[in-house]
């Protein structure tokens, strides 16, 4: 058979292979960067894009992969930082020798709410320096310099209050200043402290400084200046040698959590926008 030739007067038409577009490396990662914009003007439109669809499932992949990661991350801060608490205390050159009779105390209420005995007593030590009839302007008492809300919330059959000065009034054993009920009560409230703030120790020394409504999740360093000074003189009494490593992982700590929370809010956001396309389109 012969060639098929074309009619007089029309031209060959030749055709002409289609090829897949190459990729375009920045264009896809600008695409995937703004895929939250375009599913959101995306709604709008009479037909779904794909390509705005799958850009914006690998954005969300990136996204969970980068929160997972730096919530084991921010994990493991949080166990250095409890390490450092816990096993680097010693006593820092001139700080006040401590008894044997409160080292024992210590120990046993330590062990029995199961809190580090050294976070316990370098809280002692930066509260009171381990004088049992400490009285603060604002009315903290005894060695772990209790507030009397604190002390009549733990021990709500006392008949001490917690508002008296040392030396006003004598309740025995049943006292905000005898050495044994402080620091049993001190560290029953460290340890609910610990509890509710999920094992991050370091919030639950600015609470137990400040207060508990005067911690602010949102903020990266403490809210008051005087709690700012009282973790520093917490890191004062662990090994010289470690006192950087304390500081840098309190604040990688704590810049670990902000930026995880703020993840998990945009996370919530893109999902909900993600919501609404699928109304829109596939519902």
């Amino acid at each position: 058979m012969g060639t098929s030739r074309p009619l007089p007067g029309t031209r060959p038409v030749k055709k002409v292979k289609s090829r897949k577009e190459k990729g375009n490396l920045p264009l896809k990662i600008f695409r995937i960067v703004c895929s939250p914009l375009l599913l959101f003007v995306d709604i709008f439109r009479a037909r779904p894009s794909p390509r705005v669809f799958k850009a914006f499932l690998w954005l969300m992949l990136a996204l969970i992969l980068l929160m997972t990661g730096l919530f084991f991350w921010v994990d493991r801060q949080e166990t250095r930082l409890q390490e450092v608490l816990g096993s680097y205390f010693s006593y820092a050159a001139g700080a006040i020798p401590v008894s044997t009779e409160i080292q024992e105390i210590i120990h046993r209420n330590a062990l029995l709410f199961n809190v580090s005995p050294q976070l316990v007593t370098a809280v002692i030590q930066a509260e009171s320096s381990f004088d049992p009839e400490a009285y603060s302007p604002k009315g903290a008492c005894g060695l772990m310099q209790l507030t009397p809300l604190v002390w009549q919330a733990y021990n709500p059959d006392s008949k001490c209050n917690g508002r008296h000065r040392p030396g006003e009034k004598n309740h025995g054993r049943d006292c905000i200043y005898n050495i044994e009920a402080n620091i049993a009560t001190g560290v029953r409230y460290l340890k609910d402290l610990i509890d509710y703030f999920d094992g991050e120790t370091g919030r639950a020394l600015e609470a137990y400084n400040a207060g508990l409504t005067n911690v602010d999740l949102e903020k990266i360093r403490p809210k008051y200046r005087e709690t700012r000074a009282y973790l520093g003189r917490i890191g004062q009494l662990l090994a010289r040698d470690e006192l950087r490593s304390f500081v840098n992982l309190y604040d990688l700590n704590r810049y670990g959590r902000t930026i995880l929370r703020g993840l998990f809010l945009v996370a919530l956001f893109l999902w909900a926008v993600f919501l609404f396309w699928v109304k829109k389109h596939y519902t």
